[in-house]
């Protein structure tokens, strides 16, 4: 790709908040207000995430006798460059999924919980996958592994694959990545606003709130959450409450599985451990997703096919491909 042309993700990604300020033109001009806010932390954010990544990598070349040469690439311009445009860039897709994902009872306020669980049952033979999971893993100390370990598991994921391909030294992988993560996250926010709903354990409360003891940390944050949801809805009665940007409600497909997948399917093709790990974090997602609650089952089939999709997609861009 010749220097300066725009690359697919800051494309798509600019597409996407331009759309964004269309579909919520006279409800509200907060996504542009709050630009400058949110869109500058996600960077300095990834940023960060670089830096650790080349402190990694140059500690390990050195080990190898390669640091030198490894240290030029990190000192090039076209690095360096590249570096900045996709910190700007992962500043504002993040800025423009959040906004998206809240916005969705203002946008489409009707909800497919029920239809979701009746669907889940049909594929699961008449059986609820949710109210399985839940008796499969009922032991105590189980769903409190698996309370504690969860939210864990995905922070960490996206923390080791952020420093890993942020501070990767090939453009042609950092770019291919980015573009198929973008894609990834913003088709996947309008999906929720195709298909609108909160989430087994809003939606069918009755399975989880005896296990309250057992996902202490779960429905802290389930109940975070939905007290965000509230506030955004109560915008539709002119009521103001503040609410947090990146606390938005929606369950199909479950990005939760995606993002693991997506993660999955890179490393995989470049480093044994990483296919290992990353593997290991899609089924303990997938079915952790289901067992607290946050999904339903066909959410994390769908998002393992929209990964895959993103993944495939990526490959079949001219300027990136290996």
């Amino acid at each position: 790709m010749k220097a300066g042309r725009p690359y697919f993700f800051e494309i798509f990604t600019l597409a996407n908040f331009l759309l964004l300020l269309f579909v919520v033109r006279g409800m509200t001009t907060m996504p542009l207000s709050t630009l400058g806010v949110i869109a500058p932390s996600i960077a300095g954010l990834f940023l960060l995430q670089a830096l650790a990544g080349v402190a990694i990598r140059l500690a390990l070349a050195a080990r190898k006798g390669t640091a030198r040469e490894l240290l030029a690439v990190y000192r090039s311009k076209g690095w360096l460059i590249d570096t900045l445009r996709l910190a700007v860039f992962a500043g504002l897709w993040m800025h423009t999924y959040g906004w998206i994902k809240l916005m969705i009872p203002l946008l489409h306020p009707r909800l497919f919980d029920q239809q979701l669980w009746n669907l889940d049952r049909a594929i699961f033979f008449g059986y609820s996958p949710n109210v399985f999971l839940v008796t499969i893993f009922s032991a105590p100390p189980l769903l409190r592994t698996i309370d504690w370990t969860y939210a864990n598991v995905f922070f960490a994921s996206l923390n080791i694959a952020g420093i890993f391909f942020a501070s990767a030294p090939e453009r042609r992988l950092r770019i291919a990545f980015m573009n198929s993560n973008v894609l990834l996250w913003l088709i996947g926010a309008w999906l929720y606003v195709a298909l609108p709903s909160l989430g087994p354990a809003y939606r069918f409360p009755e399975v989880w709130l005896p296990l309250a003891p057992l996902l202490d940390r779960t429905q802290t944050f389930q109940r975070l959450l939905m007290t965000n949801y509230d506030a955004v809805v109560s915008q539709l009665r002119g009521v103001r409450r503040p609410f947090i940007i990146l606390f938005g409600v929606a369950a199909f497909p479950s990005l939760h599985v995606a993002f693991q997948m997506l993660a999955f399917l890179w490393m995989r093709r470049l480093t044994s451990w990483g296919g290992i790990v990353f593997g290991i974090f899609a089924v303990f997602i997938f079915i952790g997703s289901i067992v607290t609650g946050w999904h339903y089952l066909i959410d994390g089939v769908a998002g393992a096919l929209l990964a895959w999709i993103c993944y495939t997609a990526a490959q079949r861009v001219p300027a990136i491909r290996a």
